[in-house]
């Protein structure tokens, strides 16, 4: 049955409980959630009864039918179509959660001289500097010896390990084809096309990047820099994509930003531990990978 055909002929049962009433409204919207405890009441008899509660598949089957009566009447009466209800949950649900979207990985230099061109597979090498006292953070590009960037501290009153936040920037490459951050710092900022060197990889795109950063650092505070967790709350995610709105990575689902953070806080895990080393960032094979110290 199509949910077209649900949703008209539930439409035809929808009950005037209180004659002109806005409650009647309201009605369904209770309805739904008694019936959402009477679901979980079959769970819990199936949960104490074990097998003996033969019924169960029958009674949930039951519940599940009268909480969808409810969804369509709530829809019906608030003029939204069932069928476009579950459509676009099926668009949200792939979006955080379908980790094989080869359409969504773009490489957005693809089109831009070779010069202008993230390397698709390149080595860095995080090295440590002592200087007046402190340990600053030192980025080489294995692939042309060039220094990326300052040295950097952690920047802060406490030891954090922070010096190694550039290894963030370099997941958004391997895994999002995005960062104009590094794009800057290894001089391949895409001139060719004026609105692309103001827009996407100017000024504002580099601050967008590193308070996204700095965002979701202080998120992973809260819980241990990810080291046991694969898995980034969903209101975080939206909040990034809301961050990256209007530049060109705001095509990236929500799954890839997820993927791009918990890998990323792994190598830094192991630059930190190691106190530092070096990396590969492959936009070929969508990875970022610890190589060792040496």
């Amino acid at each position: 049955m199509l949910f077209s055909d649900y949703q008209n002929l539930a439409k035809k049962t929808i009950q005037d409980y209180v004659k002109g009433k806005e409650v009647n409204n309201i009605v369904p919207f209770l309805g739904l959630i008694g019936e959402a405890g009477s679901v979980i009441t079959e769970l819990k008899k199936n949960l104490r009864d074990g097998t003996a509660y033969v019924n169960y598949k029958n009674k949930l089957k039951e519940e599940l039918g009268d909480v969808l009566w409810y969804i369509s009447t709530i829809a019906t009466e608030n003029d939204l179509s069932l069928e476009e209800v579950a459509t676009e949950n099926l668009k949200k649900i792939k979006d955080r959660f379908d980790s094989e979207q080869p359409e969504n990985f773009i490489v957005y230099d693809e089109e831009y001289p070779k010069s202008e061109q993230f390397p698709r597979e390149f080595e860095v090498e995080f090295k440590i500097i002592k200087e007046g006292g402190k340990e600053k953070v030192r980025i080489i590009n294995k692939t042309s010896n060039k220094q990326l960037g300052n040295d950097i501290t952690d920047n802060s009153h406490k030891e954090d390990g922070y010096r190694f936040h550039d290894i963030f920037h370099l997941g958004y490459v391997a895994y999002l084809g995005w960062s104009p951050v590094i794009r800057k710092l290894m001089g391949i900022k895409r001139k060719s096309v004026n609105a692309t060197d103001e827009v996407e990889d100017g000024a504002r795109a580099a601050i967008t990047e590193e308070l996204v950063s700095l965002y979701i650092y202080n998120y992973a505070i809260d819980h241990q820099l990810f080291k046991y967790s694969n898995n980034v709350d969903t209101e975080v995610l939206k909040t990034i994509k809301k961050l990256v709105s209007g530049i060109e990575v705001e095509n990236c689902t929500q799954k890839q930003w997820e993927t791009a953070i918990i890998n990323s806080y792994k190598v830094f895990d192991e630059l930190k531990n190691n106190n530092g080393g070096r990396v590969m960032v492959s936009i070929k094979n969508k990875k970022l990978t610890y190589l060792g110290k040496n």
